[in-house]
């Protein structure tokens, strides 16, 4: 046994003495043996509790920089439309997540560069937007699984809005 647990040995006895005698001055006659396990188990806890919280570490609270979702200086439109692209190529279905990013960005460029709304005038907007990007808006559930070649032709058509 080391020094250090006799040390606590020592002071769980030297307790257990102590509220022996004082409980013999007071007339008490405990029970010694449980006072015995009484004071090992609540001694035992305690220093337990204290040996672990003086070894464990505090928090460390630092932000990981390692993967950011995008690089400094990227456009978060860009960086989503990515991510869409991405999670389009490689999803098991296909939902609408690309088509309506990709509308939402015709949307902005047919207001930004031409004032128009496809809401608001489609026919307009159609004959602006041209064959591929119409056809592309007019498509419904279920949506097409577009390859990497038809999508660079919808985001070139949306280029030249």
């Amino acid at each position: 046994m080391s020094e250090h647990w006799l040390n606590r040995a020592l002071l769980v006895l030297g307790l257990w003495l102590a509220v022996a005698v004082v409980a013999h001055i007071f007339g008490a006659h405990p029970s010694y043996g449980l006072l015995v396990l009484v004071l090992a188990a609540g001694a035992g806890t305690l220093m337990l509790l204290l040996d672990t919280s003086a070894r464990a570490e505090g928090p460390v609270w630092t932000l990981p920089d390692e993967n950011p979702v995008r690089p400094p200086g990227e456009d978060p439109h860009f960086a989503m439309l990515r991510r869409v692209v991405d999670g389009h190529l490689d999803a098991r279905a296909v939902d609408d997540q690309l088509h309506r990013h990709l509308l939402a960005v015709v949307d902005e460029r047919l207001l930004a560069s031409h004032g128009v709304s496809r809401v608001a005038d489609p026919a307009r907007a159609e004959r602006l937007m041209g064959p591929e990007l119409t056809a592309f808006a007019h498509a419904t559930d279920p949506y097409p699984r577009l390859d990497t070649a038809r999508i660079a032709v919808l985001i070139d058509r949306i280029e030249a809005l």
